[in-house]
């Protein structure tokens, strides 16, 4: 048994979304196990000043500044870890985004634009890093979900849409990829204190409302979910595949 499970030396990382949020929680988490790791993003500005960020706290980052829903910029920014750092190990799709419109608001333009985020991008960006995982034998896909696959609200239906057909995505490719050496997890999280979700921010009585639905009363942090990323990009899993591991303070098991 390895004498640390946890450990991500040698291993590259691209992290969609890694300018902020989530993403760059993620990110600072594998660095500071080892791992290289590639923003994504698309504002260059932005990603390297977290790429200085996580210099700067010991780690090592580089910059891949591309829209995810531009196909062959994506696959031409894989192409480029791959031939600049050796191989691309661990893939965490976490770039997404949303439309606070409802059923009757909601344009066809607006649903596919949150799709192709959402779900679209992730095989493409999959399919993509997936081949260079197979050919070495190992490689761990980590997709990133919600909470609100299993509980939702109104005016977000695109958003869960998008991450419901996520988690069946997660799914098929863990079984398609399992004898290949090549691992495919999720992460659901819970209501967290991001910039994504500044507008409940601004409306204290449904801050208060999501704080107190939620058992451990209080909202996530940034990098709350770095733990769980480590866990299914790393050795410690090997054993699992096809799971969502769900980081919400007990909000999706209380009444």
């Amino acid at each position: 048994m390895k004498k640390n499970l946890f450990a991500l030396d040698g291993k590259v990382a691209l992290v969609t979304g890694g300018s902020r949020g989530l993403g760059y929680g993620m990110a600072c988490g594998l660095a500071d196990h080892g791992a290289l790791v590639v923003l994504n993003g698309r504002v260059p500005d932005t990603l390297e000043a977290r790429r200085r960020e996580i210099e700067a706290r010991g780690g090592k980052a580089a910059v891949a500044s591309f829209d995810v829903c531009d196909r062959k910029a994506a696959d031409a920014a894989i192409a480029d870890i791959e031939r600049r750092y050796g191989s691309l190990d661990i893939l965490i799709n976490n770039a997404a985004w949303g439309v606070p419109h409802d059923l009757f608001e909601t344009t066809d333009d607006e649903w596919r634009s949150v799709l192709d985020v959402a779900l679209d991008s992730c095989f493409r960006l999959s399919r993509s890093a997936a081949r260079g995982m197979v050919k070495r034998g190992w490689g761990r896909i980590v997709n990133i979900s919600s909470i609100n696959t299993r509980i939702s609200r109104g005016t977000n239906t695109a958003y869960v849409t998008g991450k419901t057909g996520l988690e069946g995505l997660t799914r098929g490719l863990a079984v398609e990829l399992a004898s290949k050496g090549v691992t495919v997890n999720a992460i659901a999280p819970g209501y967290m204190e991001t910039e994504i979700n500044d507008d409940f921010k601004a409306d204290p009585p449904r801050y208060e409302w999501i704080r107190n639905r939620t058992p451990m009363k209080r909202w996530g942090q940034w990098d709350e979910i770095a733990g769980a990323a480590i866990y299914l990009s790393s050795d410690a899993s090997a054993f699992v595949t096809g799971h969502v591991l769900v980081v919400d303070g007990g909000m999706s098991i209380a009444i």
